[in-house]
């Protein structure tokens, strides 16, 4: 629910692609470490391969529930409160680096007569769990603007697979996002720039510019074929990007 939630959210943008776990080449739980722990910069290099500019985990930390209220009566009104603390990490494709560790908390209420009837707050939240729901689903959207802001530096990019002559071969098709007459700038690598107090990623430096090329049509499962529109001397190994 909270996964939907987020995804939901971030669609409304207009600036995310999401990629169905199922569309990845490996199971990402293979790469759960002994804590429990996704290792994020493997499976971020995992994605780059298919395009992808990021990968987003979420993650609830710690649930914290209490009875609030008058403890005397037979029946009685009480209120349920539930604390949530949930973690956003978002690693660059590119290079498998984090650009965003940020923990967020949120509480819910709600009045339960449940809590009343039986006394105990984990029975009562055991059989309404929504409570708990509405609490990672607060907490998760309190993170998305900072997740924008963060993807935000990356600016979306692709590779040349392959040159054929006047085709031109692109890791990423359909699946990412990719129409049939997106034009596309190809350029030179560029370098990787980070903040000298905090080590933070800023973003990439502009390549040089080689020139650009259109999408005419897809090949496997998410690759696409574009032919020249301007310049030259394209390698495989070039950086793409929406012109």
């Amino acid at each position: 629910m909270a996964r939907q939630t987020v995804i939901r959210e971030l669609a409304k943008t207009r600036q995310f692609v999401v990629v169905a776990l199922e569309d990845f080449p490996q199971d990402p739980k293979k790469f759960l470490t002994e804590e429990n722990e996704y290792d994020l910069n493997q499976v971020a290099r995992l994605a780059s391969a298919m395009g992808v500019a990021a990968v987003l985990e979420g993650k609830v930390l710690n649930i914290k529930a209490k009875r609030m209220g008058d403890s005397v009566g037979l029946i009685r009104e009480l209120r349920a409160q539930v604390s949530t603390q949930v973690r956003v990490r978002i690693y660059a494709g590119k290079n498998g680096k984090e650009i965003l560790n940020e923990m967020r908390s949120a509480d819910t209420e709600a009045v339960t007569t449940r809590v009343a009837e039986r006394g105990d707050i984990t029975n009562s939240l055991s059989e309404d769990p929504e409570l708990v729901r509405a609490a990672i689903r607060k907490a998760f959207l309190g993170a998305v603007p900072n997740v924008v802001r963060a993807v935000e530096k990356l600016s979306w990019e692709g590779r040349v697979a392959m040159v054929a002559g006047e085709r031109i071969f692109v890791n990423a098709g359909r699946l990412s996002g990719l129409q049939v007459g997106d034009i596309l700038k190809v350029t030179d690598e560029g370098d990787d720039v980070y903040d000298p107090d905090s080590g933070r990623f800023i973003g990439t430096a502009p390549g040089r510019l080689k020139g650009t090329i259109e999408v005419v049509s897809y090949f496997g499962k998410d690759g696409a074929i574009a032919i020249i529109h301007s310049g030259s001397g394209f390698q495989e190994n070039d950086r793409v990007e929406l012109y």
